[in-house]
């Protein structure tokens, strides 16, 4: 099977899914949707262990360019976006002293743990995929 079937089958799917949520939505019936989720996924879990699907060089490499350029602004972004909500609470602006504006530093130290987490994440992975591929640092 080619990527352009798994396409095509994964759209089908996606709507064959959605119709049913709707349906058991509409109905009351949240364990039909709940079914019809799983059962969705499990179905395009078994195509993809079947279908082997074929992946050239060049895409290879171009996923690679887009994960590490999403990772590279991704991370700052957010980070940035973090400090920015933190401080003003710990700053003691009036307005934000009273309460009125909780959500703002709660929204920030989500996105700190957030930052933290994705950092951590990398960093794992890294060391791992160094390993596995050979940059094991016992050269000398």
């Amino acid at each position: 099977m080619d990527r352009k079937k798994y396409k095509q089958l994964r759209v089908v799917v996606t709507l064959f899914v959605g119709a049913i949520v709707a349906l058991a939505v509409i109905g009351n019936s949240y364990p039909l949707s709940i079914a019809g989720v799983l059962t969705g996924i499990v179905f395009m879990a078994l195509v993809r262990v079947k279908a082997k699907i074929r992946t050239d060089e060049r895409e290879a490499t171009i996923q690679e360019k887009a994960a590490r350029m999403t990772y590279a602004i991704f991370a700052p972004v957010i980070g940035i976006a973090a400090f920015l909500l933190l401080l003003p609470s710990k700053s003691g602006i009036s307005v934000f002293s009273k309460g009125e504006w909780l959500y703002v530093e709660s929204l920030g130290m989500v996105f700190a743990y957030l930052t933290l987490f994705l950092i951590a994440i990398y960093a794992i992975s890294y060391h791992f995929l160094n390993r596995k591929y050979g940059g094991g640092g016992d050269e000398e």
